[in-house]
C-alpha cells in the first residue's frame, strides 16, 4: 500500500519546500509514498486550512495517511479535519506526534522499506 504524507504548516512555502526535499532526498523507485503540501490558508496566507487537509484525506482514501504538523493551530486544524472523517477511513489516518521536518523524513524513508504504519510511528517517536 502506498503511504501519503500530508504536510501541515502555517506556511505554504515551508510545506512545499519540505515536499521538494523529501521527493529529492528519499529515492522511491517503487512509489511507496507520496507527499501533499497542505501549508498556509486557502488563499495562500500564513495560517492553516482544515479544507486542505480534508481534501487530501478524501482524495487519497485508498492510502495509509500520515499527517505531520508544525505547531499550534496546525495540530488543531488536523484534529478538526479528522472530525469530518468516517471511522473506517480514520483507522488509516495517523496524526503524527513529532517534528515536522525530521518526522516527515523518517516517515518517507520508512515507507520505502515497507514498514507497517505502527513501525513507522514507532520509528518517528524514537527519533524525536
Amino acid at each position: 500500500m502506498t503511504n501519503l504524507l500530508i504536510l501541515v504548516s502555517h506556511s505554504q512555502t515551508i510545506t512545499e519546500g519540505l515536499k521538494e526535499l523529501l521527493e529529492t532526498m528519499v529515492p522511491d523507485d517503487n512509489n511507496t509514498f507520496s507527499v501533499i503540501s497542505a501549508g498556509g490558508t486557502d488563499d495562500g496566507e500564513i495560517g492553516t486550512s482544515v479544507s486542505k487537509i480534508t481534501d487530501a484525506i478524501f482524495a487519497n482514501s485508498d492510502k495509509e495517511i500520515f499527517i505531520f504538523t508544525d505547531m499550534g493551530s496546525a495540530v488543531l486544524s488536523a484534529e478538526t479535519a479528522l472530525d469530518f472523517v468516517e471511522d473506517d477511513l480514520k483507522a488509516h489516518v495517523h496524526l503524527v506526534e513529532g517534528p515536522l521536518v525530521e518526522g516527515a523524513y523518517i516517515g518517507a524513508v520508512q515507507s520505502t522499506i515497507n514498514r507497517t504504519p505502527e513501525q513507522i510511528l514507532v520509528a518517528i517517536k524514537e527519533q524525536s
